[in-house]
């Protein structure tokens, strides 16, 4: 029975594909019989330029009883990797099919089932094989290789192999020649090759150390919470950010522009004490919101004044590099790419800065005791605010308030006016004194994270310039409004027209 529902498919296979479409080669032992047909897409809203890819299918002899072999040629015009990634989900689609029949068992012929899946598939197949071919673009521009663990270990287990046959060879040698005399068997222990073992260690540990990442974490991390990149957006680098420092000292902050690895220097207005800082660039993308790493010097870092930051948006349609600029907190950033028009946007809910701790290093082989403590960052989320958000304006207003105008979060209008000179701006976000949860400016409603209310309620027993309370028996006898016109004359009409 499966001799026959295997010329069956091989028939109807050779009648759906006209001979343009189809290439039938034979094995050098003529025992198997490889098919490569073309599958064009059907898609009529098609967004790619390539339309067809060739496949190619051999039918072992027990078929369907096995699933069939398939490949997708690199001779095409598809990219290596797509064609891989292209072939290892066919792969595993064909394997989750054939263990349900199992299951059920009952006796299917794939290939027309996986026809019809591919021409559903093909779209998302391309899309998420080009976004990998996109991120090994870009690892290979930042001199990182990429090796499948697969092939790494394949690698590996061939060296180790190599190295204990080089072994074994020259413990035979040694045998040999200790039967001869002794003189030669110690002769033939020193020509014993003992640094191929080590070598062929150092090449499998090197093949491990490519993975690893070349630059490690350390100082402060810069994550940005909320990332939301858009279909074609590939990947984000700053290339020039704005930084509000807060000094060890003093407390006193303010405001440091640093691009790229170079350290920036500058001295502090009220103590005079010195500052440094460089920044250590990231590549974000869909599954990394790292920004870089901050090297700071006697300052911690408070804020990053996102507007303000110079970011290079790769596209993933043309990897063209795209500059953008005023970027804002919980505002998507929309713009078009240069090159080929694609739609880009970029959202960002809030920043988040957190120190990464030095490694001990116990080189001398004694357990020193490293007395140096180090700071965190000013703000933390889930930590409170320094003296809870308040200001000397304001003190039961807890929270920071982002203004619009600068991008800059500061207690309240006043402290702004007196820091800025500019005009400002109603502030649209605010920064819980209590949790640090950075979230929509809202007036008397508690924190979305943890439910403190940042301001005072709305209800009071004063007359505020009539605003408050305007009910004489709720309002508070210190307030000269309560009594207000109690002694006035009322005329006899008016009295009687209240009994």
């Amino acid at each position: 029975v499966a001799k026959q529902l295997r010329e069956t498919e091989i028939r109807q296979l050779k009648k759906r594909f006209p001979k343009d479409q189809l290439i039938v080669q034979e094995r050098s032992d003529g025992k198997v019989t490889y098919y490569r047909v073309t599958v064009e897409a059907t898609d009529p809203d098609w967004p790619f330029d390539l339309k067809e890819i060739d496949v190619m299918v051999s039918f072992p002899d027990n078929y369907p009883l096995e699933i069939f072999t398939l490949d997708i040629p690199l001779d095409q015009d598809l990219p290596p990797s797509m064609a891989k990634h292209v072939q290892q989900a066919s792969i595993e689609w064909l394997q989750a099919k054939h263990a349900t029949n199992q299951l059920l068992g009952k006796l299917e012929l794939l290939f027309r089932p996986f026809l019809r899946w591919l021409d559903r598939s093909l779209e998302r197949l391309f899309t998420e094989g080009a976004r990998q071919l996109k991120k090994d673009i870009d690892l290979e521009k930042a001199g990182l290789q990429f090796i499948p663990y697969q092939e790494l270990k394949v690698t590996a287990s061939e060296n180790s192999d190599d190295a204990v046959g080089d072994v074994d060879a020259c413990n035979k040698n040694e045998t040999m020649e200790g039967v001869w005399s002794d003189r030669e068997e110690t002769s033939g222990q020193e020509e014993c090759p003992d640094g191929d073992e080590g070598q062929q260690e150092e090449e499998a540990s090197h093949l491990v150390e490519n993975i690893k990442i070349s630059d490690p974490r350390r100082g402060t991390e810069v994550k940005l919470l909320g990332l939301r990149l858009g279909e074609y957006t590939a990947t984000v680098v700053a290339q020039q950010i704005t930084v509000c420092l807060q000094c060890h000292r003093c407390k006193v902050t303010a405001d440091l522009t640093l691009s790229g690895r170079t350290t920036c220097a500058a001295q502090c207005e009220k103590c005079n004490a010195s500052i440094s800082a460089a920044f250590r660039p990231c590549m974000l993308h869909h599954y990394s919101d790292v920004l870089g790493y901050l090297d700071l010097h006697n300052a911690t870092a408070a804020d990053l004044i996102l507007q303000d930051c110079d970011l290079i948006v790769g596209c993933l349609s043309c990897s063209q590099d795209v500059p953008v600029q005023r970027v804002f907190y919980g505002q998507t950033k929309e713009f078009n790419c240069e090159q080929c028009h694609s739609k880009l946007s970029i959202l960002v809910e809030s920043t988040r800065f957190q120190f990464i701790p030095p490694r001990p290093s116990n080189k001398s082989g004694s357990s020193s005791v490293n007395y140096k403590t180090f700071r965190d960052p000013a703000v933390q989320k889930g930590k409170p605010l320094p003296e809870k958000g308040t200001c000397k304006h304001y003190k039961q207003s807890h929270r920071w308030l982002r203004f619009p105008c600068c991008g800059r979060a500061y207690p309240c209008d006043g402290c702004h006016d007196e820091n800025q000179d500019h005009p400002m701006e109603l502030a649209t976000r605010m920064i819980c004194g209590f949790c640090a949860k950075e979230q929509p400016y809202n007036n008397g409603k508690p924190c979305v994270s943890c439910g403190s209310m940042m301001t005072r309620g709305t209800r009071t027993s004063h007359w505020e310039g009539g605003l408050g309370c305007r009910n004489k028996a709720k309002m508070s006898r210190n307030d000269r409004q309560k009594y207000s016109n109690s002694n006035k004359t009322v005329s006899r009409k008016a009295a009687g027209d209240k009994k």
